[in-house]
């Protein structure tokens, strides 16, 4: 498995999308596309700022594909952070059925008033 490779399986065990991967690590997500359709290769400044962002991930492992992907487990700051992107995204969910269910309202009264 290439170094590409890796990086794609730590954005998808750290992160919901590249864009999230992105912020944390400052690597554009226009490069992380690069990355992972193995036009660009990742660089020395890429692989500094993803393990400046997360310190517990094995150098080893993302360098040469040697070992664990984290050292020992995944940090208290990442679980924190999907724990928040789940919650938002949790909210999200609500608003969008309520926002459903306020229009399947307004076309049944519509329904209603078409009938009478």
């Amino acid at each position: 498995m290439s170094i590409n490779n890796r990086v794609e399986q730590l954005i998808k065990k750290t992160t919901i999308n590249k864009s999230s991967f992105s912020k944390a690590t400052g690597i554009s997500t226009v490069i992380l596309s690069h990355i992972s359709s193995g036009r660009n290769k990742v660089s020395v400044t890429a692989v500094e700022q993803i393990l400046t962002a997360y310190p517990k991930i094995n150098a080893e492992w993302l360098l040469l594909g040697k070992g664990q992907m984290f050292k020992d487990g995944i940090e208290k700051e990442t679980t924190d952070m999907l724990t928040h992107q789940l919650q938002q995204l949790g909210e999200e969910l609500d608003r969008y059925h309520k926002s459903a269910n306020d229009k399947l309202t307004k076309l049944l009264n519509c329904i209603e008033d078409l009938k009478s």
